[in-house]
């Protein structure tokens, strides 16, 4: 039988605490270092995910016009009903304007018309836009005078990661990426 001596055959393998509160404060900075950057990050993918929403948005109200030969319209909705007239930051609907008397407001959607989608927006993103409805004919053609715009802006301003999308009188949508102002 072995005499205990009051010493340890295996050396200590566990941290001290100072070397514990060295490797957090480390953690700490690197961690205050990359937080800019990730929120950069994030916003920039909100925005990328929105505009691609609403370019399927478009693309889908084109596709219907045509395949219904009739118009179709897209306005900006808060309760998945009716249009509200022009607070695009809640959501949009797509729906067949029957009777051709959409104009973006109350009452816009009416007996006979058809919602065929439904979308909310993306949180951390603002969206204007230049019209409170957007109408294509039963050719795909916009039905709205001139070039019209969507702006999509992180809730931050930060107009590095801004994205427009504007849609000329042929229907087609453009992604515009860069010189954009979040005022």
């Amino acid at each position: 039988m072995q005499k205990f001596t009051g010493k340890f055959s295996t050396p200590n393998r566990g941290f001290t605490l100072i070397e514990l509160m060295i490797a957090l404060g480390v953690m700490g900075i690197l961690v205050s270092i990359s937080m800019p950057s990730f929120q950069d990050a994030a916003e920039n993918m909100a925005t990328d995910s929105q505009s691609s929403v609403l370019i399927t948005t478009l693309s889908l109200a084109r596709t219907e016009s045509v395949k219904r030969g009739n118009d179709v319209s897209i306005c900006a909705t808060s309760s998945g009903e009716d249009c509200n007239g022009g607070d695009w930051s809640d959501g949009w609907m797509v729906f067949v304007d029957a009777n051709g008397d959409a104009d973006g407001g109350q009452g816009s959607v009416d007996a006979g018309d058809t919602v065929v989608r439904i979308w909310t927006a993306e949180r951390g993103t603002e969206l204007t836009f230049t019209t409170d409805l957007m109408q294509f004919d039963n050719l795909g053609y916009s039905l709205v005078p001139g070039i019209q715009t969507f702006l999509i802006c992180p809730e931050s301003g930060n107009a590095e990661n801004a994205r427009s999308i504007e849609i000329g009188a042929f229907g087609r949508a453009r992604l515009i990426e860069d010189d954009l102002d979040c005022v």
